[in-house]
């Protein structure tokens, strides 16, 4: 797959930007701060719904805008598809697909990328939040379909919270009645996150320590999901055994939520412990483990969207990666993401870039892009 044009209107500093992108190597080069990361930011979201950066959409609308679009085309062998999303301050968000009306959550399907970006260090290091992160948007990655159950949990934990808030306060018959039927939406949502988190990550694994000993060497890299509040039911868990382990848990947690006025229990609050011969790599980790690690769960991704995925080859997006590296794991990553169909690279210096890496060069500039 790759990304022939991309347009980019009100989103982040982009007034109005419009790049025509090759297959093969694509670079933008330009000072940290003038949009660089941004535009590649946009093509994520169209494959993840979500920002590496922020949560919610209101602070990738730009300044004094309303809403913020974002407009591509793709190619995948003799397949082309546009598509489009319109982020709203106030008002759902809409899309389009080959210029027909579709639902937000539809767009992940036509739209494959791994991204490459400094933050990955928190995934590997980071609040538990950050692995979350990375496990949701594998899920979604390998399972698109995922995006709107995704959506539909987060407007029932939400709905949920609020009712546990007001009931810390109240002892009304008709509020718990109303929890019942909360409860049966989230056990059900949930148990199929847990279901995809776990069964993707295990289909993953293989890949990434492959990766990692490209990258080290050496080392076996494992990993424990850990769950917050209710039992993981085993390594070979179905979707029903979460179902079950949530009911169970969610009654055996009702007056600890109810005093709290919030959901203890569920995806929202789990964890993967990433793992390096053994020991915690969020603790026990060197900088180069971490930053080989950190590669290794993209390349791991990458690796299985392009072995599994009837979309072939992700689109790579590499952000400012290089600049972090040493010689020897940038020459290793290079020959590693060579020959996938299209890379985007961001670097605030050309000289970082390796010289293998040759292509079409877009200099970003305070929000305005031009091409060489």
């Amino acid at each position: 797959m790759w990304v022939s044009q991309l347009d980019i209107v009100g989103w982040r500093n982009h007034e109005r930007s419009s790049l025509q992108f090759q297959q093969g190597v694509n670079l933008l080069v330009g000072p940290n701060g003038q949009g660089k990361t941004n535009i590649v930011e946009a093509i994520r979201y169209l494959a993840t719904l979500g920002s590496h950066r922020v949560s919610g959409g209101a602070a990738l609308i730009a300044d004094g805008e309303t809403s913020a679009t974002i407009f591509a085309s793709l190619h995948h062998d003799q397949r082309n598809v546009t598509v489009g999303v319109t982020l709203k301050r106030a008002g759902s968000s809409e899309a389009t697909i080959s210029g027909n009306s579709a639902k937000v959550s539809e767009v992940p399907r036509w739209v494959s990328a791994v991204m490459f970006a400094p933050e990955d260090i928190a995934i590997v290091r980071g609040e538990p939040g950050f692995r979350r992160q990375f496990l949701d948007e594998l899920v979604i990655g390998a399972s698109p379909s995922m995006a709107a159950v995704y959506g539909d949990f987060e407007k029932v934990l939400k709905q949920r919270n609020s009712l546990l808030k007001s009931l810390r306060s109240q002892n009304r018959a008709a509020d718990f009645s109303t929890l019942e039927v909360w409860d049966s939406s989230f056990v059900d949502l949930a148990s199929q996150i847990l279901y995809h988190r776990v069964t993707q990550w295990g289909a993953v694994l293989p890949q990434v320590t492959r990766a990692y000993e490209d990258l080290a060497g050496g080392q076996e890299i494992t990993a424990a999901y850990l769950t917050r509040g209710y039992e993981h039911p085993t390594e070979t868990a179905t979707r029903e055994s979460f179902s079950q382990a949530l009911a169970t848990a969610l009654t055996a947690n009702f007056s600890a939520e109810r005093e709290r006025g919030v959901s203890l229990v569920g995806p929202q609050r789990d964890d993967l412990e990433l793992m390096i011969s053994g020991r915690p790599a969020r603790t026990h980790a060197s900088q180069g483990e971490t930053w080989s690690l950190a590669l290794s769960l993209r390349l791991g991704t990458a690796t299985w969207l392009r072995e599994e995925k009837s979309s072939g080859d992700p689109i790579i997006i590499l952000d400012d990666v290089f600049a972090e590296l040493d010689a020897a794991r940038r020459t290793k990553l290079v020959a590693l993401m060579a020959d996938y169909e299209q890379l985007i690279v961001t670097s605030a210096v050309e000289e970082d870039i390796p010289s293998e890496l040759t292509g079409l060069v877009f200099d970003v500039i305070g929000g305005q892009v031009g091409r060489r």
